[in-house]
């Protein structure tokens, strides 16, 4: 591989590492604000769409005693965390957990979403964002971890 090539793949995983830390700080703001309402009743102003404290009062938002959004919240954090290592200190051990940490939160709001949709009935405007942050998140940790295979040949 010529110097070009290692300089432009170390260049674009640095944009994949601080984009995933802007969507992770995303997550964060959203996941934040819904446990400020789970904990404090500050009411949640839903956009878009109608369903949010449906689906937030759910009995599928709280796993034992512990509200999902702490949860989103923990998540969000520990991916803001690992991409801010993994940044820093490089190497394979924090790039694999930020991709495990990744599968399991999409497949997590893959979960979610079923949920709203076919069993609650009512989708959460909050809940989508954290879909899309977590399945971008998913997909950006995929492309940094093929572009640091493609690195190393």
């Amino acid at each position: 591989m010529n110097l070009k090539n290692s300089l432009s793949g170390r260049f674009s995983n640095k944009i994949l590492l601080r984009v995933m830390a802007i969507i992770a700080l995303i997550g964060v703001a959203d996941t934040a604000y819904l446990t400020a309402d789970y904990y404090f009743g500050t009411g949640v102003q839903c956009l878009l769409l109608e369903g949010c404290k449906v689906v937030l009062t759910s009995s599928y938002s709280v796993i034992m005693g512990i509200p999902l959004v702490v949860f989103g919240l923990v998540f969000y954090t520990v991916i803001f965390i690992l991409v801010n290592l993994t940044d820093l200190y490089g190497g394979r051990f924090f790039q694999k957990i930020l991709a495990l940490v990744g599968v399991a939160g999409f497949v997590a709001s893959l979960f979610f979403l079923y949920l709203q949709v076919f069993v609650i009935g009512e989708l959460c405007f909050y809940c989508l964002v954290s879909l899309g942050s977590s399945t971008s998140i998913f997909i950006l940790a995929a492309l940094f971890s093929r572009n640091l295979k493609l690195a190393s040949v």
